[in-house]
């Protein structure tokens, strides 16, 4: 009941502020700490409930960003904490990605494969928190995750330079597996800041071209994994041709930067919503199909951040009040809540 009258307030200061506004400690702030409650365990573990009560380094991530964004230094040193004691078990200071429940009744981590974006997220998140809360320590533990991906995710493709998604199972002799939603456009740039510059911006500038030249199907949109050869680029059609659960984080990063590249297709999926009401969870590029399941809160305040940045902000307060209306309901969705988070702050 609190929380549905704390949003009514929220709804009155979108018909009159940018999106940006409800990053505030009195308004977004409230969201944050549904989301401790609903996600974070007092030892600092991120749970995914819809996965089993999984732990996934990507999770860790978001919680610790977000602890960053929200200016909560106790939530961050405990989530901190928790990753570091048990999910920092690689020689490579790269993150074991999984972690959970194992198949003899014993939790631990369930997949020593990393997950590229989640040591990104970690990394960036540390780097973040020495800035805001002048800790040194912080900046040290994230410039070691930040060697790992260098020495150990890099590789140069068709004069290219990327990072992989994982350290296994995503390179072949003749093409590479990519993952458009690993490409986090701020944390390169903070990591060329801090790190090796000509080998970040390199990365930085191959990965926004992974983005205009990954664009498929009548909504030119970029899908959730591409194979990428000499000959082009593609939609790795065995894993998922869609744009959707994954590939809506690349909207998000692009929107967190000052002059956001966007794919042609944001603003086809803007006039679906007008045409039609609602935004689709995903859409089958092959098939040019959209789902008739609808997005939900984090899509939406996605599309509401992204919506302001390209100057449609009237659009954008729409899309931010369906966000927060949808949220109400959505008691056990971690990803959709993080996103909903990230997309609320403003940088």
């Amino acid at each position: 009941m609190r929380f549905r009258i704390l949003l009514s307030s929220i709804y009155f200061l979108i018909i009159f502020c940018p999106v940006h506004v409800l990053a505030q400690p009195s308004t977004a702030g409230i969201l944050w700490e549904r989301y401790k409650s609903s996600f974070v365990q007092k030892d600092g573990r991120v749970i995914d409930k819809h996965q089993s009560g999984v732990s996934h380094s990507e999770g860790q991530g978001y919680g610790m960003l977000n602890s960053v964004y929200y200016n909560d230094r106790a939530t961050f040193d405990t989530i901190w904490r928790w990753t570091q004691d048990n999910m920092q078990s690689r020689k490579d200071n790269l993150l074991p990605w999984s972690w959970g429940k194992r198949y003899n009744g014993q939790w631990g981590v369930i997949d020593y494969n990393n997950a590229t974006d989640g040591d990104i997220l970690v990394a960036y998140a540390l780097l973040n928190a020495a800035g805001r809360w002048n800790e040194p320590t912080f900046r040290q533990h994230g410039l070691k995750i930040i060697e790992g991906l260098r020495n150990n995710l890099f590789v140069q493709y068709d004069g290219k330079s990327y990072l992989l998604p994982a350290y296994f199972g995503f390179q072949k002799e003749d093409e590479l597996v990519l993952n458009p939603s690993y490409l986090i456009f701020p944390a390169y740039r903070l990591f060329s800041e801090v790190d090796n510059k000509p080998f970040w911006d390199n990365i930085y500038r191959d990965s926004l071209l992974i983005i205009k030249k990954a664009s498929f199907g009548k909504m030119k949109l970029t899908p959730d994994w591409v194979i990428v050869r000499k000959t082009g680029i593609s939609i790795w059609e065995e894993r998922a041709p869609l744009f959707g659960y994954e590939s809506i984080r690349t909207i998000l990063y692009l929107s967190w930067e000052k002059k956001p590249a966007f794919p042609e297709g944001l603003n086809e999926l803007l006039k679906f919503y007008e045409k039609n009401g609602y935004l689709p969870v995903n859409v089958d590029l092959i098939k040019n199909q959209v789902s008739i399941e609808e997005a939900p809160s984090g899509f939406y305040a996605v599309y509401a951040r992204a919506a302001e940045k390209i100057g449609r902000k009237d659009l954008g307060r729409l899309l931010l009040k369906k966000a927060l209306e949808k949220a109400e309901s959505e008691k056990d969705n971690y990803y959709s809540m993080s996103l909903l988070l990230l997309a609320l702050y403003e940088r």
